[in-house]
């Protein structure tokens, strides 16, 4: 019996083996879904719609966005890793895939095992968004207002182990304000609660902020970046404001289920390899 149960395995798997490449030969031949951590209209989000168009041009399939927001990115990751892993749901990754992993006690997945990497699609700096109902036209006079009214000033995350966190505990650490957490599901949401002065920081992407540069309910205090952005020439980096170590930005990568076979993986990283160059890579600071 254990020798036939032997015999079935070895064919089980010499099935399997025959059959992953003629899998990849016809993959894909159904829409591909990418499952988004962030609400719609996030940068991350639009990011993804863009890499997707891109996507569905060179598979000859529709590409479709699925968002997945909660838990600083949690939700859309379980989401993923517990997908088939057959190619046809993906996951856009961004910094806070792994720093939410490595925060969280039980996350409910691994990065390194349960995820296959594909590309590395771009990376953007972070601003620090501030409301114009309250002094903040430079970083000294929100940190002025901050520390005229201790206890009673937030800024806006996208929960723990995001890098809007991360990034508001370091100036909260460098310059000795007292602001406290309201997490958002979303890069949407943390903007629109910041122009309605409901937060009185939110750090955005360079795509984010761009959208908002001429809205008079918002001002663009600073970059965390090591010189400006030239999206953004009149925004000063947090080194120009006298705080060098705030220096921040978030990289997009796409990501497959640790199981997907081998032929496909490398099949999409040929495709998305092609495409970031010219697709990607300049929209993550200008979108």
């Amino acid at each position: 019996m254990k020798a036939n149960a032997n015999l079935l395995i070895a064919l089980a798997g010499l099935a399997y083996m025959s059959a992953t490449p003629a899998l990849a030969e016809d993959y894909p031949n159904r829409p591909i879904t990418i499952i988004v951590p962030f609400t719609p209209g996030a940068s991350t989000d639009a990011i993804t719609r863009v890499a997707a168009q891109e996507l569905s041009k060179r598979v000859g399939q529709p590409v479709v966005v699925e968002n997945k927001p909660g838990a600083g990115t949690v939700v859309g990751a379980v989401a993923a890793k517990n997908a088939r892993p057959d190619g046809y749901t993906l996951y856009m990754g961004t910094n806070s895939f792994y720093a939410s992993a490595l925060t969280l006690k039980n996350p409910g997945y691994d990065p390194a095992k349960d995820f296959t990497p594909l590309a590395a699609l771009g990376r953007a700096p972070y601003v620090l968004l501030s409301p114009s109902s309250v002094p903040s036209k430079t970083l000294k006079d929100l940190v002025a207002y901050a520390k005229a009214n201790p206890g009673k000033t937030n800024y806006g995350s996208l929960g723990r182990g995001t890098s809007q966190k991360i990034l508001a505990e370091d100036v909260k650490e460098a310059t000795g304000i007292d602001w406290q957490e309201i997490p958002y599901k979303g890069g949407t949401e943390g903007v629109t609660a910041t122009m309605a002065g409901d937060v009185h920081g939110y750090f955005g992407t360079v795509s984010l902020a761009a959208q908002h540069v001429a809205q008079p309910k918002l001002n663009l205090v600073a970059i965390a970046a090591t010189k400006r952005s030239p999206y953004l020439p009149n925004v000063p980096t947090f080194a120009e404001e006298g705080y060098p170590g705030i220096v921040d930005q978030t990289w997009y990568a796409l990501f497959a289920p640790s199981e997907t076979p081998g032929p496909i993986v490398e099949k999409l990283r040929a495709e998305l390899g092609a495409g970031a160059d010219p697709f990607m890579l300049h929209l993550c600071g200008a979108l």
